[in-house]
């Protein structure tokens, strides 16, 4: 029945995708969802992936959404409801949720996804459901750490380490990679299979697997409609990735960082061009669309907050799903205003492998976004971070505060 109606709405909602709504304010004739916490669903071929949102006052100008995965809280505010319609804008990511309120404890819709071509997912949303997979607590006990490996079939595996934390009726943690993590997860453990998932605006993830003893087998990650991949993993508390400062380094016959790239307003810039003399630098290869990136912008406004811009520049070289820098404009500025940091960047162009090697000839790869690259006052590179460990990996977040923390005093304070 709600595939049925999730037909008849699909033609209104995409035909007001790229126009405004205005907000009604006589909402005395509509039907308006019921205040509280509500489980969307989002519908992938035979899977559905789950998340969790808190909805308030929608029946006013103050309407308010956000969104739970695990420890992590993202809010919006711009919502719009017109008779029986909602849109919910994410914030720093181009996306959106189109719904129809269908009744005051159903909501039907789209997650449409504007940094990516005819990118669009149907969802069903149900009030008063506060779980992920289920309701029920499980008398399973599963390990806390796992060294996994992604991609087994393939001739490229990869390797990462689940982190969790379980509660009799939950399950959170995230997996670590070379290139940074999978954020806040939160699912449940159903007759003796673990099921976690996460939606932050950008990515939509969801992870499966059987739990076999120590071990957890026939892991199935899906991201969206657009990728989809074999895990397994064995509990082990020893296994480590390569560290992050050591996957991405200077090349021999290269001595400084360099660029010529077109600033936010079309300007060819180079480092000659840029007012560095006596500073300290970091470089924050990154893009709009990626969460790991959000996190990583966040963290260096908190790390370099107490500094002036006599002290310390960052310089935020973005390649985006789009090679129109108009269009990457859009996005980026969105980004940094939703973040409150400064609009201004260097646009890398289309991300791609070979861009990025022929933007940065003098670096052995960029492998990972974001990439961060700490130079001194000197002008020499002092440190290049690959990838990013979020506040959601707890200890591994903890300890790259800190020691950034020292690096770039020691920076400043020229003693490196």
């Amino acid at each position: 029945m709600r595939k049925f109606i999730l037909l008849i709405f699909v033609a209104a909602l995409y035909s007001c995708q790229n126009g405004e709504i205005d907000v009604k304010k006589d909402h005395s004739t509509e039907t308006i969802a019921q205040n509280g916490i509500w489980r969307f669903s989002l519908k992938i071929e035979n899977e559905e992936l789950p998340f969790n949102v808190e909805l308030t006052d929608l029946n006013s100008e103050n309407a308010k959404v956000v969104f739970l995965n695990g420890d992590e809280r993202i809010e919006t505010n711009e919502v719009i409801v017109q008779d029986d319609s909602i849109l919910i804008r994410l914030p720093v990511f181009d996306t959106e949720l189109r719904g129809m309120i269908e009744s005051e404890n159903l909501i039907t819709g789209f997650w449409i996804n504007k940094t990516r071509q005819n990118y669009s997912i149907p969802f069903v949303a149900d009030y008063n459901k506060n779980f992920r997979f289920t309701p029920s607590k499980t008398s399973t006990v599963i390990s806390e750490r796992f060294h996994v490996i992604f991609d087994q079939s393939s001739d490229t595996p990869w390797n990462a380490i689940l982190i969790l934390h379980q509660e009799p009726a939950k399950v959170t943690g995230t997996f670590l990679t070379e290139t940074g993590d999978y954020r806040y997860l939160e699912g449940n453990i159903m007759n003796d299979k673990l099921y976690l998932s996460t939606f932050d605006g950008s990515h939509a993830f969801l992870f499966q697997a059987d739990i076999k003893s120590d071990s957890l087998i026939n892991g199935v990650f899906i991201s969206g409609i657009h990728y989809q991949t074999d895990w397994s993993g064995k509990a082990d508390t020893t296994f480590a990735l390569r560290q992050p400062q050591e996957l991405t380094y200077l090349k021999k016959g290269y001595e400084y960082l360099d660029f010529k790239l077109p600033n936010e307003l079309g300007d060819t810039i180079t480092w000659n061009d840029l007012n560095f003399d006596n500073k300290v630098v970091i470089v924050d290869i990154m893009g709009s669309w990626c969460p790991n990136c959000m996190d990583a912008s966040a963290s260096l406004k908190e790390l370099t907050k107490s500094y002036s811009s006599d002290d310390i520049e960052i310089v935020t070289i973005a390649f985006e799903l789009t090679a129109d820098i108009d269009e990457a404009r859009k996005r980026i500025f969105k980004m940094q205003g939703d973040l409150g940091l400064d609009k201004k960047f260097l646009f890398g162009g289309y991300v791609s492998k070979e861009n990025t090697a022929a933007t940065f000839p003098m670096l052995n790869q960029i492998m990972s976004f974001p990439t961060l690259i700490f130079i001194g006052k000197d002008r020499e590179i002092k440190q290049i971070y690959t990838g990013f460990y979020g506040p959601g990996t707890g200890i591994y977040y903890d300890e790259f505060m800190a020691k950034t923390k020292n690096l770039i005093a020691s920076l400043v304070e020229n003693r490196r």
